[in-house]
């Protein structure tokens, strides 16, 4: 009896004293804990509490104190951050910056005067897959090839990129043969350089195309 009362008096002192070494490593990992949220406050906080400062000079000073007593923007604060007013929500806060929206008309037709070319005639293909399709002819020049940027862009493979060029000049059709490797024809007769009239007939490659002036 007597031993079982000094054994129970021994372990009950062993585990105060493990109690106790517990008690004392759960406040230092809680410091340890308070002064890391410090830190990760501050640093969150800083950006913020600079520019701040910068755009309300003397005012942001007393602004970032009430932050500070306030806990802050951090992560562990205990002050949640509030949305801005007058931003999304309606706020119903005035924006130094802020315009009301205008109307403006344009004038298109004023646009388009600068670009504008009249049409002065057109070419119908009269064969292969483009059969039946008509390509408007402005005055000017109006390139005829299989490149993009042609203006009567054709698939025929045996075109050059840019093989020939009708121009309107001074009330005058001329078709013009830009150096192409199968030539360029009208009315059956492989031409450089010739006028032309209505109703000719032009043959590229081998895609055949009906001239039509406009009257």
């Amino acid at each position: 009896m007597v031993w079982d009362f000094f054994k129970q008096l021994g372990q009950g002192r062993v585990d105060g004293a493990v109690n106790k070494v517990k008690a004392k490593q759960m406040g230092v990992l809680t410091k340890a804990k308070g002064a890391a949220a410090k830190q990760v406050n501050k640093a969150i906080d800083a950006p913020g509490k600079a520019a701040a400062s910068a755009l309300k000079g003397k005012g942001g000073k007393k602004e970032d104190k009430k932050e500070e007593k306030e806990g802050g923007m951090g992560w562990f604060s205990k002050k949640k951050a509030e949305p801005e007013s007058g931003r999304g929500g309606g706020g119903g806060g005035n924006d130094a910056f802020s315009e009301p929206e205008k109307t403006v008309a344009i004038d298109i037709s004023q646009i388009n005067m600068g670009t504008f070319k009249p049409v002065v005639g057109w070419v119908v293909v009269l064969n292969g897959e483009l059969r039946g399709r008509d390509f408007r002819l402005v005055d000017g020049k109006n390139t005829m090839g299989t490149a993009a940027d042609c203006d009567v862009v054709l698939t025929d493979p045996y075109l050059s990129s840019k093989h020939t060029v009708i121009r309107f000049e001074n009330g005058s059709f001329t078709l013009v043969d830009l150096d192409s490797t199968n030539g360029t024809y009208m009315n059956d007769r492989r031409i450089t350089k010739t006028d032309m009239i209505d109703n000719d007939k032009i043959r590229l490659g081998r895609t055949e195309l009906k001239f039509k002036a406009l009257e």
